[in-house]
Formats: C-alpha cells, structure tokens, sequence
C-alpha cells in the first residue's frame, strides 16, 4: 500500500474559510484527505442570517474578527447592536432603537415656488438705484470743487 509523504516536522497548510466552505459543500469523495478539526469558538462565525443576543453586555462581549462588522439583534428588547472592530481588534457598539413607522407616510411641508420681479418692480428699483449714483457723484464732485 502506497502512503503519501508525510514530514512530522514540517505542519500542513491551513485551509483558508473558502476552502472550508466549499469541501462543506461538496461531499467527500477524496478517501486520502484528512478533515481538519474546527478550533472550538466562543461565538458562532457570521455566516448570514440574523444573530441574536440576549442584552447589551452580550453584545459588548460578543467576539468579532479585526477589520469585520456584525449586527446584532436584541431578543429581549427592539434594539440592534452593530460592532466593529478596526484593524487592531479594538471594538466599538453602537446602538440603534427600532420604532415602528406609521402606516401613513409623512408628506415633506411643500416648498414655495420661486419668485420672480416684475418689470414694473424692476425698473423702480433702477431708478432708485440710479438716483442715489447720481447724489454720490454729484457729491464726489462737490468734495473735489472744494479741494
């Protein structure tokens, strides 16, 4: 009977999380492959789906990977909890409260419509702009003739 190589001292790659979700996938037709046994885990990984947490300090507690966001959902209160962990591991919470919607939506208050200058309130302003150019210069002509 042939056996593989096998080199005690050098260790085996570890699979990557790829990997292990596609030999779950597929049904096991290598009789020669070893299965790798699963590290025993706190908290279940996030596969999708909804994860449930029974209170505040659970979410705090709850372990999550470096650079990874998961949204927790509170069983005994309307509240999710979403943390985050940023490159170092260092977690933060924030909090959200859900409140049910009313049935009818809110109409946003309408806006007035642009308002325009008529002619006729056009040309006054003109005029009145004109007449105080017109004092100013004749003023500015005045301090001149003094000088």
């Amino acid at each position: 009977m042939a056996y593989p190589y096998f080199n005690p001292y050098y260790p085996q790659p570890m699979p990557d999380n790829l990997m292990q979700m596609r030999q779950m996938q597929q049904p096991q037709m290598q009789p020669m492959q070893q299965p790798m046994s699963q590290p025993v885990q706190q908290n279940p990984i996030a596969q999708g789906g909804v994860q449930w947490v029974s209170g505040e300090q659970e979410a705090r507690g709850y372990l999550i990977a470096p650079n990874s966001a998961v949204a927790l959902w509170d069983s005994t209160a309307p509240t999710v909890y979403l943390k985050q962990a940023d490159a170092s591991g260092k977690p933060t919470l924030k909090i959200y409260d859900l409140v049910e919607r009313a049935e009818t939506p809110r109409t946003a208050p309408q806006e007035k419509g642009v308002e325009f200058v008529t002619r006729k309130e056009f040309d006054a302003l003109a005029a009145l702009v004109g007449e105080i150019k017109g004092k100013k210069k004749r003023k500015v002509e005045e301090d001149e003739d003094d000088e």
